[in-house]
C-alpha cells in the first residue's frame, strides 16, 4: 500500500517570499512549496543560496524562480512584485521575511543605520503590499509579514531593529483594514528560532531558559506558522502570532 501524499492546501497558488535564499526565509519558501505553492524566491546578494532554494523547490515538483532585488530601493520593491507576477502568472501569497538586524547602542545609532532598518524591515513591506494589492484583491490573496519578539520586548543595542519591527506589527493591522475584505493580512513574531553560528552551547541553553518550553525553536516552526496563515482560517486578519515558546508570557 503506497503512502498517502501530504495535503497541499496551497495547490495551484503562487507565493513570493522575500529573503528566501537563507535561514528562515528559505524554510518558509520550502514549506509553502511542500504545501503546493509555486514560489518566487527573492534574494539581495545570496545568489547561490537562492538558486539552491529554487532547485529544492523543483525537486518537490513545484515551479520556482529566483529574483534579485535591493529592498532598500523603492523601485526594486515594485519591480520584484511585477517580476514575480509575470514569472509565475499571478500572486496569491506575499511573505515579507527579509530583514536586517543591526546591533548598535543608542549613541551609535545614526540616521543611516536607522533608515536602513526602517527601509528594509518596514517600508519594503508597505511597498510590496501596495504593489501587490490589485493582484491579491482579485485573487483573494493573503499577506504574511515577519516581525520579531523584540518588537514588544526590546533589549539594549537593538533600538532601530526593535522599532522597525514594531512598525511591521502596526503595518499588519493597518494593511488588514486597508485590504479587507478581499485580502487577509497577518504576521508572525518569532522568538529564538535561529542562533548565530558563533553561539556556544551555554548561550543556547541560556536562550532556551527564557521561554516556557525551555527549548529553542527552529526556522521550521516559523515556516509552519506562515503556511497556517497563508492557507488556514479565512476569518483571521490583522493578527500577530508569537512563535516564541511562551517567551512573551514571562
Amino acid at each position: 500500500m503506497s503512502n498517502p501524499q501530504p495535503p497541499q492546501p496551497l495547490a495551484g497558488k503562487t507565493a513570493l517570499v522575500t529573503g528566501a535564499a537563507l535561514r528562515v526565509g528559505r524554510a518558509i519558501a520550502l514549506a509553502l512549496a511542500r504545501s503546493g505553492a509555486n514560489v518566487a524566491v527573492h534574494y539581495r546578494s545570496s545568489r547561490a543560496g537562492a538558486n539552491s532554494t529554487v532547485e529544492d523547490i523543483g525537486k518537490l515538483g513545484k515551479r520556482a524562480l529566483a529574483i534579485a532585488a535591493d529592498l532598500a530601493v523603492p523601485e526594486e520593491c515594485r519591480r520584484l512584485v511585477r517580476d514575480s507576477i509575470a514569472g509565475l502568472e499571478g500572486l496569491d501569497v506575499l511573505v515579507h521575511s527579509a530583514s536586517n538586524f543591526h546591533r548598535a547602542p543608542l549613541e551609535e545609532t545614526g540616521e543611516e543605520l536607522w533608515d536602513s532598518a526602517m527601509n528594509v524591515n518596514a517600508r519594503a513591506a508597505f511597498l510590496l503590499a501596495r504593489e501587490a494589492a490589485p493582484e491579491l484583491r482579485q485573487r483573494g490573496g493573503r499577506v504574511v509579514l515577519v516581525s520579531d519578539f523584540l518588537a514588544r520586548d526590546p533589549v539594549r543595542n537593538y533600538l532601530a531593529h526593535s522599532v522597525s519591527k514594531s512598525a511591521v506589527e502596526g503595518l499588519t493591522r493597518a494593511l488588514a483594514v486597508e485590504l479587507a475584505p478581499e485580502v487577509l493580512v497577518n504576521a508572525v513574531a518569532p522568538g529564538t528560532v535561529l542562533l548565530p553560528e558563533s553561539a556556544t552551547a551555554d548561550q543556547a541553553e541560556r536562550a532556551a531558559r527564557r521561554n516556557l518550553l525551555k527549548r529553542n525553536g527552529s526556522p521550521e516552526d516559523v515556516a509552519e506558522t506562515v503556511v497556517f496563515l497563508a492557507s488556514g482560517p479565512s476569518f483571521l486578519t490583522g493578527q500577530v502570532l508569537a512563535v516564541d515558546g511562551g517567551r512573551s508570557l514571562i
